[in-house]
């Protein structure tokens, strides 16, 4: 399956070993992972194994589901911008869509955009009917960003039972209409 994918002014494709300085760099940023849960990596070598893992594990996202997140390039500059992508989560089936871009690339308009791309690839090519987005009650950027993309807030939760989120939900119909 093809997972390379091009917009206007970005490439998105399966991350590789090659990604692996660029990613840990972003999830070492504090503000880039202030409203993620998650926890840098403790060196460049634990990147590549995420990476290798991710892209490569017959059980993960891109082998199993046909789909994840992908890192993100400028289309002239071949450089790291970030990820985006679209993953299901194996308990619940649902599809969500996520993104991260180094904070350097902040407000170019990049996280819509490469979004815009992986909404049009989950409904048309995996027939997916709604996506899901969750974003931490804070994170004002990533709530103007759902609703740019036509997302409407579901409702408010706990992630992971400790940081507040809200839960967004875009249907095919509305995604199109």
């Amino acid at each position: 399956m093809n997972l390379n994918f091009e917009t206007e002014r970005l490439l998105l494709r399966p991350f590789e070993k090659r990604d692996a300085s660029h990613f840990y760099l972003m999830n070492n940023d504090e503000e880039v992972m202030r409203y993620t849960g998650d926890v840098p990596f403790e060196s460049i070598a634990a990147a590549e194994d995420f990476i290798e893992d991710y892209t490569n594990n017959p059980t993960g996202q891109i082998q199993k589901y046909h789909m994840g997140r992908l890192a993100v390039l400028d289309k002239i500059s071949n450089k790291f911008v970030g990820f985006c992508g679209i993953k299901t989560h194996e308990a619940s089936q649902i599809t969500d869509i996520g993104y991260r871009l180094l904070r350097s690339q902040w407000g170019k308009g990049y996280a819509t955009e490469a979004c815009h791309e992986m909404l049009k690839f989950a409904f048309d090519h995996h027939q997916k009917d709604q996506i899901i987005a969750h974003v931490h009650e804070q994170n004002i950027g990533s709530q103007r960003v759902a609703e740019k993309l036509g997302f409407q807030l579901d409702h408010r939760f706990l992630w992971d039972g400790l940081l507040p989120g809200r839960y967004y939900k875009l249907t095919r119909d509305a995604y199109y209409n």
